[in-house]
């Protein structure tokens, strides 16, 4: 008796003590899977299976679990199994924790590769697990967000075969998701198959093979993507989905992919799937556009086959075929932007892949552009690598063809563009160069705001060279020359003649370097330098290639405006132009220097003109100033000169001709002496201008020398004072003055026809004898120039002829009257002088003639 008593007690300690044990292993082993507590009630046994009414998990993270009646059935197969799993109800709580600073995961395909790994999910998954309710809040960008669903799983063994079938159906608020996958595996092969299911339409299908670890091979297939605009923005609470609109997927997109390992051992890395034979097929088909923001309407297709064998790689085939109709674009112009654009790339001809080797591709893009125009991209382009990637091509060719541009700017016909071009680029910059000359041609180019017209122009392109940064806040640098032929450029202010330019130029950060030069069929040449801010300011200074006149005129030959009576024969003209941005405004400054020059003006020669030139504009308001203007000789029917002068005038641009002449000094010699302009303002907005003409020993015998008169000679020194008035551009003098200095001079007329008036007229007989040594006291005259140039001289003599009448006393008062303009037109005909001025003389006294009654 004692001794049952015994063996009983020890079979209660022992199973005390394997209870305590197990208990402990239990408690390290939940530990160990981060439990932190874990509760559970009402367990039961029923049906062979261990029962439970609930089931607390708490793990060390915060997560939370709860699952409601919950049924565990155990069993054998080699071994003890868990037969079936059956849970009512699945309640987890994922608490919003940062991820670990260094955690490394492994690569999806290595973990979807990994044949070992399926097959010993099958030889551990019950033969039934179903989960009737899944309740989840999940951390996301919102917080947390909820999660409905269900699981069943249903394994069959026949032989040596398993099968198992799953499905998961989600509730993604109020959306249906539903994945089913199939897993079949015997001792050779393991064959998954998957479809899911978008609120019923079916969405994918995967098929995917293992071979005992020898192969791998299998296809997704997505054979009509339906809509699912709510399933991307649902996945965008958790991850990043990129810039591209995945939820705007259209729903007849289509996607074939496969593929077909054989690795030489046991993969352990991605890499050993690479290293043995490969073949990879892909073919993606948006047959309905798809709206890509901020580019365009897109579809197309791809097809694309790569293979490999023992690391060595090929390109059997790759299409790329894309068709976009752009949005509008903000940066280009209505009338340049593509109505739709194709673009095609594909390998070029058969190669070899290799690593850290470019892959060289054919490019094909063209444009359709309003109007009719076209525009083509074409030629090689290499790429390298993915992440780091870059982009090279020495031969691509951008044309371009536009039978019409209308811009606010400037309107173009028959526009025409052929670039070669060069390009690097990489993730954070690229690079563009010319290989060769570039052409840049059209037929007829309007500029409305310079009211200019060029005709048949072509412009060569050398040394062009873009970079841009392709970071956050990309700044375009460019630097190139050019070279331009214009045939014809039509201006109100130009003479139509063919010009040429070229430039060196450099853009960066906004602003403009250009350094040029100007130049046209007659000669002119302009270099000059340009300075343009991104703040919109500019500064021009320039530099007019020295003019020599004997050689021609440029200037006569390019201004519309140039004076029609103006010639010049010889001298020199340099000028600097220097102007800038002020505002909304202009300033400028030229400065210029007249040398020598000579030539004829209307009915007048001159010679040896010389003067400083400045000239200034500031907004509405210009200046032109000749500080020292002086004149070697001015002939227009009585020699002259020299001259000097400084004048200055003022005025607007919107009345040029309304300005203010500031005649600080206008002084001309003639006939011996010399004839200045009081210093004076001439208002040109007024109706008359006032000045006043200061004469000043003006020589008798040189007036009698220049205006020959048959038996009239003499001499004195005149001085005197004109008033003169300007009105309508008709110089008018009125009640001058003009007196000979003391003591007076000699006059002395002597003619036949005065003798003979006189041997009839005893009055005639005395004025001739008087006159033939007239010694005169006084001479004075009152000067009146009326319009139209006709001259009256009230003359008053006071002298005596000492050989006649004994020297008695004669006083004359004499009526002379003179058409200035005809008189200096006679006297020109009667000396030597240009035919030009012999032309407009004889054209001047012919229409004088016709007008008059």
């Amino acid at each position: 008796m004692r001794r049952r008593v015994s063996i009983i007690l020890l079979l209660v300690l022992l199973l005390i003590l394997a209870g305590l044990l197990g208990r402990i292993a239990v408690v390290q082993q939940l530990q160990r899977l981060g439990v932190a507590t874990l509760e559970w009630s009402g367990l039961g046994w029923q049906g062979g299976a261990l029962t439970l009414e609930q089931l607390q998990v708490v793990s060390e993270n915060g997560s939370t679990y709860d699952l409601r009646r919950l049924a565990l059935a155990p069993g054998w197969r080699s071994g003890p199994v868990l037969k079936r799993l059956e849970v009512a109800q699945l309640t987890f709580n994922l608490p919003a924790t940062a991820a670990p600073a260094a955690e490394t995961t492994e690569s999806p395909m290595l973990v979807f590769g990994d044949e070992a790994l399926w097959r010993s999910l099958a030889r551990w998954a019950p033969e039934r697990i179903d989960v009737a309710q899944i309740r989840a809040s999940l951390p996301c960008r919102e917080g947390h967000c909820r999660l409905l669903g269900s699981w069943r799983l249903a394994t069959e063994h026949a032989g040596e075969g398993t099968t198992l079938r799953s499905q998961l159906l989600l509730d993604l608020e109020g959306q249906q998701l539903s994945l089913e996958p199939e897993l079949r595996l015997d001792a050779e092969t393991l064959v998954l198959q998957a479809a899911l299911a978008i609120d019923g339409e079916p969405a994918a299908q995967l098929d995917s093979q293992w071979r005992q670890t020898q192969e791998w091979q299998g296809r997704l297939a997505v054979p009509h993507w339906p809509q699912t605009p709510w399933l991307f923005g649902y996945l965008g609470r958790w991850m990043t989905l990129g810039a591209l609109p995945f939820d705007q997927i259209p729903t007849a997109a289509q996607a074939d992919l496969s593929w077909q390992f054989r690795p030489q051992a046991q993969p352990s890395e991605v890499e050993d799937w690479l290293r043995g034979e490969v073949e990879l097929r892909a073919n993606v088909l948006l047959p309905e556009p798809w709206l890509v923001a901020g580019l365009g309407w897109l579809n197309g297709e791809l097809n694309l086959q790569v293979s490999g064998d023992q690391g060595r790689w090929a390109l059997p085939q790759a299409q790329l075929s894309l068709d976009l109709k752009p949005e509008r674009l903000a940066d280009l112009p209505t009338a340049l932007q593509p109505a739709e654009v194709a673009l095609q790339v594909q390998p070029a001809g058969e190669q070899q892949l290799v690593l850290g080797q470019p892959l060289a591709l054919q490019l094909s893009a063209s444009a359709a552009l309003p109007g009719g125009g076209t525009a083509q991209l074409d030629g090689p382009l290499q790429v390298l690598g993915f992440t780091d990637w870059q982009l090279s091509s020495d031969a691509l060719l951008v044309q371009l063809q536009l039978p019409r541009l209308d811009l606010p700017e400037l309107s173009a016909r028959a526009l025409r563009a052929r670039l070669p071009l060069q390009l690097q680029a990489n993730a954070g910059s690229a690079e563009v160069k010319l290989s060769r000359t570039g052409e840049l041609a059209w037929q007829r180019l309007q500029l409305p705001s310079a009211e200019a017209v060029l005709h048949s122009t072509t412009v060569q392109l050398g040394r062009l060279a873009l970079s841009l940064p392709l970071g956050d806040t990309p700044s375009l640098a460019a630097t190139g020359e050019l070279a331009a032929e214009v045939t014809r450029i039509e201006h109100s202010e130009l003479k139509p003649q063919r010009w040429s330019a070229s430039a060196d130029w450099r853009w960066q950060g906004g602003a403009l370097a250009w350094r040029g030069q100007l130049t046209n069929a007659s000669g002119l040449q302009f270099d000059h330098q340009l300075d343009a801010g991104s703040d919109g300011r500019w500064k021009l200074n320039g530099t007019l290639a020295p003019i020599y006149f004997r050689a021609g005129n440029p200037l006569e030959q390019t201004l519309a405006s140039w004076p029609e009576l103006l010639s010049l024969s010889s001298g020199q003209l340099t000028a600097q132009l220097q102007a800038e941005a002020a505002g909304k405004g202009l300033n400028a400054r030229l400065q210029g220097q007249l040398s020598g020059l000579k030539g004829i003006y209307d009915r007048t020669e001159f010679s040896g003109l010389t003067a400083p030139l400045q000239a200034s504009l500031r907004g509405e308001r210009f200046s032109l100033v000749l500080p020292d203007l002086q004149l070697t000789e001015l002939n227009a029917g009585i020699p002259a000169g020299p001259l000097r002068a400084s004048l200055e005038y003022q005025g607007s641009i919107a009345s040029p001709a309304a300005g203010k002449l500031d005649a600080k000094r206008l002084d001309l010699a003639l006939l011996g002496g010399e004839v200045a302009l009081t210093p004076t303002v001439l208002d040109l907005a007024q109706p008359e201008q006032r000045a006043e003409l200061v004469l000043q020993g003006l020589e008798l015998g040189r007036l009698f020398e220049v205006y020959p008169t048959e038996g009239l000679s003499g001499g004195g020194t005149l001085d005197g004072r004109l008033p003169v008035l300007l009105r309508d551009g008709q110089l008018i003098v009125d009640q001058g003055a003009v007196a000979a200095r003391a003591p007076g001079g000699v006059l002395s007329y002597q003619s036949d026809k005065l003798q003979r008036l006189a041997a009839s007229n005893p009055s005639m007989r005395e004025l001739a004898g008087a006159l033939e040594e007239f010694h005169y006291t006084v001479l004075s005259s009152q000067v009146d120039l009326a319009e139209g140039g006709d001259l009256t001289l009230a003359l008053r003599l006071q002298g005596s002829n000492p050989a006649f009448q004994q020297g008695r006393q004669v006083n004359l008062n004499i009526n002379l009257q003179e058409n200035i303009p005809a008189l200096l037109a006679s006297l020109q005909l009667s000396g030597k002088v240009s035919d030009i001025i012999e032309q407009r003389v004889q054209q001047y006294l012919l229409k004088r003639r016709v007008q008059q009654p």
